[in-house]
């Protein structure tokens, strides 16, 4: 009953993004149809092929360890404020969004900058690039793009995509934003399997997001134009630096901008749902609904979405919302 549910459920999401497709005519049957198929056998490699399994556990371990390195930085500059005892004096909510997320994304741009001055990530724009590429007929920024999405978030992909972004077309664009929406960054699987959610599924849903994502990007928004990245003389700023130091250096400050707009618009977005849901919840309270929000409505409206894709009905609600 759950697998016919399940299966209803990607037929119904396939139909509702084909509603939604920008240019219904423009669909590659055999972009979609691949994309498909490859999600379908990532998933059974990684729940039933254990060295599989393994291989992206070990990278994503690698990942979170490369990302740990940023909390040196964190606390030179803001000291205590981004350590443990932080958790203890606060009763677990010591997260400190401007403190950890922030630094990190600054470190990781730098990082991404010397990794284009050495050749390194030019060399995997080739290899990752080439695999999906050939297999789901996309072009090959795309599929780095969506390749990366295992290990780096959505905060990351602006410093992953910027030495192509004047030449990326709306097609590779949009696959992008869609890729980074559809995983979570290996840092964040290590946190989650860390609250106790179990490795392997986690493993395969970020793995299934890189053709999930190609595959709802290519039917909302179809291929019509040809790809204009090359992927000759990679450079991470305009001016390609002269030094290893240089490299990093402009790579930090690009990575400033970066971390600037993340806070500039969550802060914005967090401030403004809050106003929504002040403005529900007052008129909700004449009709006895006082804590009405944006989410609880959410959370009724797209509960048997949820139900439909598989999550139990009792769940339904918070994952509508």
């Amino acid at each position: 009953m759950d697998i016919m549910r399940s299966v209803v459920g990607m037929v119904v999401l396939l139909a509702i993004a084909f509603l939604l497709s920008v240019n219904k005519k423009s669909i590659s049957l055999r972009t979609v149809g691949a994309a498909l198929l490859l999600q379908i056998a990532i998933g059974g490699i990684m729940l039933y092929f254990p060295p599989g399994k393994w291989a992206v556990e070990q990278a994503a371990l690698g990942v979170h360890k490369v990302m740990s390195y940023s909390d040196a930085g964190s606390a030179f500059i803001f000291g205590s404020l981004v350590g443990p005892k932080m958790d203890v004096l606060f009763d677990g909510a010591g997260f400190i969004f401007a403190f950890r997320v922030l630094p990190a994304i600054i470190f990781v741009t730098a990082l991404i900058s010397l990794l284009y001055y050495i050749g390194v990530m030019g060399l995997l724009i080739r290899i990752l690039g080439s695999i999906f590429q050939k297999a789901l007929n996309i072009s090959k920024i795309e599929s780095f793009v969506a390749v990366t999405t295992i290990f780096l978030g959505q905060n990351e992909i602006p410093a992953i995509v910027k030495p192509f972004i004047d030449r990326m077309n709306r097609n590779e664009l949009f696959t992008a934003i869609c890729s980074g929406m559809a995983s979570i960054a290996g840092s964040m699987m290590i946190g989650y399997a860390g609250m106790g959610v179990p490795i392997d599924y986690l493993l395969a849903a970020s793995l299934m997001a890189i053709p999930g994502g190609i595959l709802f990007a290519r039917i909302l928004s179809p291929a019509t134009e040809p790809s204009q990245v090359t992927f000759e003389n990679l450079s991470f700023s305009e001016t390609p630096p002269k030094s290893f130091i240089e490299a990093a250096a402009s790579g930090a400050m690009t990575g400033l901008k970066i971390a600037a707009g993340v806070a500039t618009v969550v802060m914005a977005f967090v401030a403004i749902i809050a106003l929504i849901n002040g403005i529900i919840g007052g008129i909700g309270g004449w009709f006895g609904f006082a804590n009405a929000s944006l989410e609880s409505i959410f959370g009724y409206v797209l509960a048997p979405l949820a139900w439909i894709m598989g999550v139990d009905w009792s769940d339904a609600n918070l994952a509508g919302s």
